[in-house]
């Protein structure tokens, strides 16, 4: 029994010294390996955007939309 359980270890730290880098890299930093940043999803949308090429888009002004007077929610009644 003695044999058995010092051979199953054995085993499982042969098998485990598989996940442990042999070679000590030199940079810890993952950062450091992009070559370029990427866009984020604003900027990379803006860089995509559609060009306004016609001459009716590019001076086309703001729609003026009818000003809305909100009613009052409540309404005081003398009772």
């Amino acid at each position: 029994m003695k044999y058995i359980s010092i051979a199953s270890l054995l085993v499982l730290a042969t098998s485990a010294s598989a996940f442990i880098p042999s070679v000590v890299p030199l940079r810890t930093s993952v950062s450091l390996d992009a070559k370029h940043a990427n866009d984020k999803a604003a900027k990379k949308a803006n860089a995509n955007r559609p060009r306004k090429s016609r001459p009716s888009d590019i001076n086309r002004k703001p729609t003026n939309y009818p000003t809305f007077v909100k009613p009052p929610e409540y309404t005081i009644s003398d009772n």
